[in-house]
């Protein structure tokens, strides 16, 4: 199971059980990214997915009602999550690298990534970014977009030399980038217009607030404003899962 396949295999199961095929929103992916940070393992989230559906429809009976968002099934995930965590109290870390190994279902082990496809991602994201330099800091280029431009070049030449990478190690590496990158352009927006922002995304995100603990919530807050940002400026995804 690589880091990808991760997202997609929790959406599928998701939209299985809710009954009615509808993707998930952006907002319930970057839910799937903070219990894949946390160290959820898939068979885990899975499980928990079932019991929140399954008390779900024990209460509904034969109601047309559905589960909306991903975000109804956390509390289940977190809570089976702790129990996996429990049980695995005093294991001997051979012993889980053994489960891994041998394919058991926490194994996470990346596949091969297709080098010459993610550095297409990593050469466009290069172009669009020094482009929008040429635009936005005709004088100078700020340090922090230097230092975005240096890593992604960095990455490439790794990639190019054939050094391995697998996909995990280079989502997170993304991931460094894209908040540097963010940080940065998101100082240059209008304060009016980043006011519209977050008014628009306390709005979108009114339903995880409520149930979510704080800093899972933050960090959909951030990849909230994160995707604004990169549609402003025409700045393509950093990450693996759309390749």
């Amino acid at each position: 199971m690589n880091y990808y396949n991760y997202f997609t295999e929790i959406e599928e199961h998701f939209v299985r059980r809710r009954g009615k095929h509808l993707l998930i929103s952006p907002m319930d992916w970057g839910l799937i990214a903070a219990w894949r940070d946390a160290g959820v393992p898939l068979h885990v989230a899975l499980r928990g997915i079932d019991i929140a559906m399954d008390g779900f429809f024990a209460r509904q009976g034969r109601s047309t009602s559905r589960v909306n968002s991903l975000c109804y099934c956390h509390d289940s995930v977190m809570t089976e999550y702790a129990r996996h965590s429990e049980s695995r109290v005093g294991e001997h870390p051979e012993d889980a690298d053994g489960a891994e190994k041998a394919g058991g279902p926490d194994s996470d082990k990346s596949q091969d990534l297709d080098a010459k496809e993610v550095l297409g991602v990593i050469s466009a994201r290069i172009s669009e970014i020094k482009s929008l330099v040429a635009k936005q800091y005709p004088a100078e280029t700020p340090e922090g977009m230097s230092r975005v431009l240096e890593r992604l070049e960095g990455v490439r030449n790794d990639l190019e030399s054939g050094t391995r990478m697998d996909s995990e190690t280079l989502e997170r590496d993304f991931g460094l980038i894209d908040r540097l990158l963010v940080e940065e352009l998101r100082a240059t927006i209008a304060q009016e217009e980043a006011l519209e922002w977050e008014k628009e995304a306390k709005k979108e995100l009114k339903i995880y607030k409520k149930r979510l603990p704080k800093e899972t919530y933050d960090r959909i807050y951030s990849n909230f404003i994160g995707d604004k940002v990169h549609k402003k400026f025409g700045i393509g995804e950093f990450s693996l899962f759309h390749l």
